[in-house]
């Protein structure tokens, strides 16, 4: 009796390894946290949970340490009880194939992440990705082969992972999608170039690679209440220099809209918040699935030199800020919880 046991307990096993290993061909890798913010431990019956959502903490310069902001979300965000964090990139200073440099910014932000209590979740941005080449009279931004094994490294990540991946967490599906992939279109200046050096911006890029990886989770995860998406590079910015290259956001977005329970994407690089599927700040609750498409939100607050909202619309803020996402069954609401600098962060960041 015990070997028949002992069998059918291994049957169970074997059975429950090959679906994982079948989902995760079948899509995205899985996503590893932030180093020292601990393992997310998958809750699958759950369908009444809360998350954050945030980005953009890099310090105005390089020579500065973390902005104080990054602490304060990290400590105001506990009196929510998330589950954990998402983190939509720009989390160093970066730019730059100096390897202890590098290390020593990551392992700053490890160290303040920590404050979180729960896993912290990237998708890298340009900061952590892009190499910045200087002329007499240009600073051009290209993604960099060094600085992605610098990050996928300090990181973490298995061997052979690329710098993407997707977790589960109750009824919903959590899909981070790297927009700063090597190959892409060549970098652009801005609309409204700042005075001084001209400015060439890396305008993100996903590859057909991930891109077909993507299609296979979207439709491997149908069963899923909801799918959340979060990357760097907007597909709705608030202004259309600071979006994603227009090939790979149209794709995206057409292909978002073919999944009834793809629930919101969530973009930073802007340094504001942006509600971009809406006419006010406050997002609308959502009941999922729907047919409506994805709400599209650019949350790129969390310590940055904050940018100016292109115009006087009532769904722009600049403010730092962060999102509480709260799921009960096909329902989401999101809160949009802002953050005060203390009056020297304010000066510094000027």
């Amino acid at each position: 009796m015990k070997i028949r046991f002992a069998i059918a307990g291994a049957s169970a096993l074997l059975i429950s390894s090959v679906v994982h290993a079948e989902k995760t061909a079948a899509g995205f890798p899985p996503l590893p946290a932030v180093p020292k913010t601990g393992q997310l431990q998958d809750q699958p019956g759950a369908t009444k949970f809360r998350f954050i959502a945030a980005g953009d903490n890099r310090p105005a310069e390089e020579t500065l340490k973390q902005p104080q902001v990054l602490t304060q979300i990290f400590n105001d965000a506990q009196r929510f009880k998330p589950a954990f964090f998402l983190w939509s990139g720009d989390i160093i200073y970066g730019h730059e194939d100096h390897r202890k440099k590098l290390e020593q910014q990551y392992k700053e932000f490890f160290g303040i992440a920590r404050l979180a209590t729960v896993p912290v979740f990237n998708s890298p941005g340009n900061h952590e990705m892009d190499k910045v080449t200087k002329t007499a009279t240009e600073k051009i931004e290209t993604p960099d082969k060094k600085l992605q094994d610098y990050y996928l490294e300090f990181m973490k990540f298995p061997a052979k992972a690329p710098p993407y991946g997707a977790f589960d967490y109750g009824n919903s599906r959590f899909i981070a999608v790297d927009t700063e992939e090597v190959g892409g279109p060549s970098p652009t200046p801005p609309s409204a170039p700042p005075p001084g050096k001209k400015i060439k911006l890396d305008p993100g890029f996903v590859s057909d690679v991930q891109l077909g990886l993507l299609k296979r989770d979207l439709e491997a995860n149908k069963d899923k209440a909801h799918i959340f998406v979060f990357m760097h590079h907007p597909i709705k910015p608030a202004k259309s220099s600071s979006g994603l290259n227009q090939a790979n956001a149209a794709t995206l977005q057409a292909l978002f809209k073919k999944y009834s329970n793809v629930s919101s994407v969530i973009a930073a690089h802007e340094h504001l918040y942006f509600n971009a599927t809406g006419s006010t700040l406050a997002p609308a609750d959502r009941q999922d699935p729907s047919t409506a498409g994805p709400s599209y939100l650019v949350s790129g607050g969390a310590g940055a030199p904050l940018d100016n909202c292109p115009g006087s619309d009532a769904n722009c803020g600049s403010f730092n800020h962060y999102l509480v996402f709260d799921v009960d069954g096909g329902a989401v609401k999101v809160q949009v919880i802002q953050v005060q600098p203390s009056a020297a962060e304010k000066t510094a960041s000027r």
